[in-house]
């Protein structure tokens, strides 16, 4: 099953797998990157539970304590739902996020973190005096998160401020992509080489440069991944 879910990658979803012992569960996607003022930004996310046990999650949303140059607290503008979200064995939650900025915020970068924390959920278990009592097990639950970002005003734009140059490379095709716009890129690039297509995703902070070879490539159609605007196809 958990090969299902990873399937939806080819669809253009991009996933946290984690793993530990029986416990596995994947999320995706793992970006926001949408303008949050006006309307505001919307994105589901999906939660999977590989394992053979129902699963609950408190779905928290917290300040990102690692950006020192957000001063606007930007969990504050964001609405999740569900809140608490339990979810069948063998299947997958979803999540809606909706973000919308006050009126007159600055423009700018804001980010945050999105954490599902699992819940532990007793079960009752029979025991020797065949007394049913509930029980919780000792293991800690997983718990993990992602940094999110969304966006106030006109950034840039991503046809002239998103520099993608073809390199030189024997094993395939080699890219260097800039990101010159004043805000983090989410790119979705549909990879084709020798025997088959697949998806890959590039985030890239505003100022920096990447170089990546995709061996044995053939064709990279890149787009912004939360938009889906076609930015360049590379052959």
């Amino acid at each position: 099953m958990l090969k299902k879910y990873l399937k939806k990658m080819s669809l253009g979803l991009f996933y946290i797998l984690a793993i530990v012992n029986t416990y596995a569960m994947t999320m995706g996607p793992i970006y926001f990157n949408q303008r949050i003022d006006g309307a505001g930004g919307y994105q589901e996310y999906e939660i999977g539970n590989d394992s053979f046990s129902r699963k609950r999650y408190k779905v928290q949303v917290t300040p990102d304590t690692e950006n020192k140059k957000m001063k606007a607290e930007m969990e504050k503008w964001v609405e999740v739902y569900p809140k608490v979200l339990t979810i069948p064995p063998k299947s997958i939650g979803k999540v809606k996020v909706l973000i919308k900025s006050p009126p007159n915020t600055k423009p700018g970068e804001y980010s945050f973190v999105l954490s599902p924390t699992p819940i532990t959920i007793p079960t009752l278990e029979n025991k020797k005096n065949d007394s049913k009592l509930a029980t919780i097990g000792i293991k800690a639950p997983l718990h993990f998160s992602m940094v999110l970002n969304g966006y106030v005003g006109n950034l840039g734009n991503i046809y002239k401020d998103v520099k993608i140059e073809k390199l030189k490379d024997s094993d395939g095709l080699k890219v260097k992509i800039t990101n010159d716009m004043k805000r983090e890129i989410a790119l979705d690039i549909l990879v084709t080489d020798n025997k088959t297509r697949y998806r890959d995703l590039l985030k890239i902070k505003t100022g920096k440069t990447i170089e990546k070879t995709y061996k044995n490539g053939k064709k990279l159609e890149i787009k912004e991944a939360s938009t889906q605007l076609e930015i360049k196809t590379v052959y």
